[in-house]
């Protein structure tokens, strides 16, 4: 006799689940950057006319591990107690992956896992010990044992990921991670994509410029990771000089060479995950199960692609905050689809569960996606996001609402306001503006609520922002950075 959860698996999706490493949106031609005639991604541009892109699903935490941490248990990063790099999830923390395990499903994960602990309840995993290598990689499994494998690392992860999908238990759905390291810092890629925009030279963002000591002092100003700015601890063109045929002494130049030196190769490493995501697709298409499979492709933050003179993440601004999300299930999607509302990284694994008839335990913070990917528009959907970030410097909380946005700081009562239907590329700071005084106040009420809601306290943030704060500069003195640690 069949378990009930044999009988039903026909009737439920299979589940492949696709993660990026700092894949910014503005990276993927279907999103429609600056960049959207440079970037070679047109798997990824298929999946979004087959499906639903989404352009305001936002991380509660903009940093790797903690964001990972939130998506695999549906939960805040004060309730995970992920709030930096090398976390590590407890055994009793809700996981997604372990209620698909426990009620039916095959399950496997595939490459970058970026936290302490290897998958728990998983069915199988191949994964690396942090950030893994772009080349030659090596893959640990649940046996203890491990192996390196020769050549680009998505190639690899794919080539196990498309074993493992061959000999999984075809009585069961299956559920599959499948998690790139790219196109995380450093960008490596493979020789076949070393010659994409070789001698082109790419537009540059418009805020590439931006003068963020008089714009934001207390949040872009104090970002680690400029392209270049004399006073910052990790400026692009420095690091990477000895790898740039340009050289200048003027620092405009130096932003504008250091941002073609990264974006070439931001652009030639997403170039090779679009590769093999098309090799999963075209499996899964050979198989006669492409359509029977809800496909998710996401990132674990967004990226700074030289906007407001940065790289790297960790903000509460769009380019980092906002995780590119795009999802293909023609049984219930309707292809060609863009969704606006705000969704969370706390929703994936709810949304997972609801699609595989599986009931999202209580301490999952998150919520089903799917009514929105079925095109619905649910009245009472969330307002807005909560968002904190605890690791270094410019630590800070706030929320971001459908059109505008409320930053607070642990070291000084100013805040920073963003009015994102004016100014989507956020490079005015209107808290200081009158009109916007009753804004203000009433996203410090929504801020409030919010959170009771998700339980943190201003408390537990100054405590846990405490030990690495800035301090605020002195009045009329230029402020120093801290040291790179």
């Amino acid at each position: 006799m069949l378990l009930a959860f044999e009988a039903e698996a026909s009737k439920r999706p299979n589940i492949l689940f696709i993660m990026s490493d700092d894949h910014a949106s503005e990276a993927i031609g279907a999103y429609k950057s600056w960049l959207k005639n440079y970037v070679h991604t047109p798997m990824l541009d298929r999946l979004a006319a087959e499906g639903m892109r989404f352009t305001n699903v936002c991380c509660n935490n903009s940093i790797c591990s903690p964001s990972r941490a939130s998506i695999v248990t549906g939960q805040y990063s004060h309730i995970t107690g992920a709030l930096n790099l090398n976390c590590r999830l407890k055994p009793e923390d809700p996981s997604y992956i372990r209620e698909l395990s426990q009620n039916g499903y095959d399950t496997c994960v595939v490459g970058k896992w970026h936290m302490q602990q290897f998958p728990r309840s998983v069915g199988n995993y191949a994964v690396t010990k942090g950030q893994g290598k772009y080349f030659n990689p090596t893959l640990h499994r649940p046996d203890g044992s491990q192996e390196k494998y020769e050549g680009y690392y998505a190639d690899r992860y794919t080539d196990w990921a498309l074993k493992w999908l061959k000999k999984r238990d075809d009585k069961k759905p299956f559920y599959l991670s499948l998690h790139f390291k790219g196109p995380h810092e450093s960008f490596e890629y493979p020789e076949r994509w070393a010659k994409l925009h070789e001698g082109r030279k790419i537009p540059e963002p418009p805020t590439l410029h931006e003068d963020v000591d008089a714009s934001s002092p207390n949040l872009k100003a104090m970002h680690y990771s400029s392209m270049f700015d004399a006073k910052s601890p990790k400026p692009y063109y420095l690091k990477y000089e000895h790898d740039l045929v340009q050289k200048s002494d003027n620092p405009r130049e130096r932003r504008s060479i250091a941002y073609q030196h990264m974006i070439r190769k931001f652009l030639r490493c997403v170039a090779a995950i679009d590769d093999n995501v098309k090799r999963v697709y075209e499996y899964l298409e050979s198989e006669g199960i492409l359509d029977n499979t809800l496909i998710i492709y996401t990132s674990d933050q967004g990226y700074w692609l030289g906007q407001h003179n940065m790289h790297d993440k960790r903000l509460i601004l769009e380019e980092s905050l906002k995780m590119p999300f795009i999802v293909r299930y023609p049984k219930e999607v309707k292809a060609g689809t863009v969704n606006d509302r705000l969704g969370m990284n706390i929703d994936f694994g709810p949304t997972m569960l609801d699609f595989a008839g599986v009931k999202v335990p209580e301490v999952m913070q998150g919520v089903s996606l799917r009514p929105l990917l079925r095109s619905e528009q649910p009245k009472n959907w969330r307002k807005a996001i909560f968002y904190a970030y605890y690791a270094r410097a410019p630590m800070h909380w706030g929320i971001r609402t459908q059109n505008q946005k409320l930053i607070n700081f642990p070291h000084t009562s100013e805040v920073e306001f963003y009015d994102l239907k004016k100014d989507p590329f956020e490079t005015v700071n209107v808290a200081g503006q009158s009109d916007y005084r009753q804004s203000i106040e009433k996203h410090t009420d929504i801020m409030r609520q919010l959170m009771k809601e998700v339980g943190i306290t201003r408390e537990y943030l100054l405590k846990n922002m405490q030990n690495n704060r800035e301090k605020p500069p002195l009045s009329g003195v230029k402020r120093k950075r801290p040291k790179n640690n």
